[in-house]
């Protein structure tokens, strides 16, 4: 047994490490396969034509894989590629077949097996360029007691230019900013922001817009009955004064918050009688009201004032 092993123990070993390193080739050479979500981008030559719409954004692509490759299959950024040729020049739908050359791979060992959806459909357009309105697109709300005055926002600039295929633009009216956030603001404030651009849509002019927010305080309104009318005289005190009326309600919009602290007695409305001698008066009421509180309506109060000796 001994000798028979020991008999062309060379030859032997050589076919032992043949048999093993094909091993090993054959099992680098093992094709796995291997199914990824691909970005599909396409392309126009033809610079009056746009894209409208496609049926796909992705595809699912099969590749066939060396074992050994498939770290780098994983790793690596795959994309499909179409290029819509410049003869293809009308309006329309448009269909094309995705062919294995047109997925950009990185390592020539591996293999394109499958491609799904293999045809893509695709809507053609007039480009086109148009003026739009830019819109603030506000999000949340303010502080409690605060809101925006949205008519008030400014923006500069307050429109642009924008390419892009001639149905979509035509049903746009506007374009958004991106999202400007508001919670918890009790404060006016500015702000540069960027435009959210539909797909296929390009913009030509300025795309950063600068806007400004104005907040502040929620204005209410209150209803004020019996609010006294007090007599401003002089020190002396020589004159018997009677008024009528002796009270007045009155409607006031302003803060919440202000508006919530006053009551009828904690209103100073007053007449001015200090230089005036004995007789009957229609004099006017004056209000003292708080910062930024104000009547509903214009006021023009009055009274009939009757001033006689004591």
């Amino acid at each position: 047994m001994i000798r028979w092993f020991t008999h062309n123990l060379g030859m032997k070993l050589i076919s032992l490490l043949l048999a093993v390193g094909l091993w090993y080739y054959a099992l680098g050479e093992e094709r796995i396969e291997v199914t990824r979500t691909v970005p599909l981008k396409i392309t126009v030559q033809n610079s009056q034509m746009s894209i409208l719409k496609t049926s796909a954004l992705s595809v699912q692509v099969t590749f066939g894989s060396p074992r050994a490759s498939l770290a780098e299959l994983a790793s690596s950024e795959i994309k499909a590629v179409h290029e819509i040729k410049s003869d293809v020049n009308r309006a329309g739908d448009y269909s094309f077949r995705l062919e294995p050359r047109e997925i950009k791979l990185n390592t020539p060992q591996i293999r394109v097996l499958r491609i799904e959806p293999e045809i893509i459909q695709v809507t053609l357009d007039e480009l086109i360029v148009q003026k739009l309105a830019v819109e603030p697109n506000f999000s949340g709300e303010p502080a409690f007691g605060y809101n925006l005055i949205k008519e008030k926002a400014e923006l500069n600039p307050n429109a642009v230019l924008v390419e892009g295929p001639k149905g979509q633009l035509e049903k746009l009216k506007t374009i958004k900013t991106e999202k400007i956030d508001l919670v918890g603001r009790i404060r006016s404030f500015r702000r540069t922001v960027a435009l959210e651009l539909p797909s296929n849509v390009k913009i030509l002019s300025e795309a950063l817009i600068d806007i400004y927010a104005p907040i502040q305080m929620k204005l209410d309104e209150k209803n004020f009955a019996d609010i006294p009318v007090r007599i401003l005289k002089d020190p002396a005190g020589s004159a018997r004064v009677e008024i009528k009326p002796r009270t007045f309600s009155a409607a006031l919009n302003g803060p919440k918050a202000e508006l919530e602290k006053l009551s009828a007695d904690k209103i100073v409305a007053y007449i001015e009688i200090s230089t005036l001698p004995p007789g009957e008066y229609t004099l006017p009421v004056q209000v003292v009201l708080p910062p930024a509180v104000g009547f509903k309506e214009e006021n023009s109060l009055s009274v009939q004032v009757l001033i006689k000796k004591k």
